[in-house]
């Protein structure tokens, strides 16, 4: 849970993006979190069901190595392989520090992944939003532990 500190920020940066026309801070912040629960959620069960959809069609992909970096279409394809692949119980994406980067909002934060036992990663998104919610447009994540 965001600490009072914490969450006015998160609202005001929301709100300096833009988050569209005739939203409130606090509804752009809902549909910014659904859209975080919903990524992440995206690599539980092995179909990646709904994970496309918050996926741009620029989306840059940086993993740990040794894959590289990817972009546009080959992006997409990789997450969703990834996410066919992976074998979770749980994950979630944990914001720890959300700020304005020019039109986007840029995410650090904790990637928690669960499969008998309990893995995180560092991760860093850039988000935009879009006429049909907010979308990726950069992920990056360091190696489970």
């Amino acid at each position: 849970m965001l600490g009072p500190l914490r969450a006015t920020a998160l609202l005001l940066a929301i709100a300096a993006c833009g988050a569209g026309a005739g939203n409130d801070a606090e509804s752009a912040e809902s549909r910014l979190s659904r859209a975080r629960v919903a990524l992440g959620g995206g690599f539980v069960g092995g179909p990646a069901s709904g994970l496309r959809a918050r996926l741009d069609s620029g989306l840059i992909v940086q993993p740990p190595e040794p894959d590289s970096a990817l972009r546009g279409v080959a992006a997409v394809a990789y997450l969703e392989r990834l996410a066919r692949a992976t074998d979770v119980s749980h994950s979630e994406l944990l914001p720890g520090r959300i700020s304005e980067e020019g039109g986007f909002l840029l995410e650090h934060g904790t990637w928690i992944l669960e499969s008998g036992r309990r893995y995180h990663s560092r991760y860093t998104i850039r988000w935009r939003d879009s006429p049909t919610g907010w979308r990726v447009v950069l992920w990056r994540w360091t190696r489970f532990r």
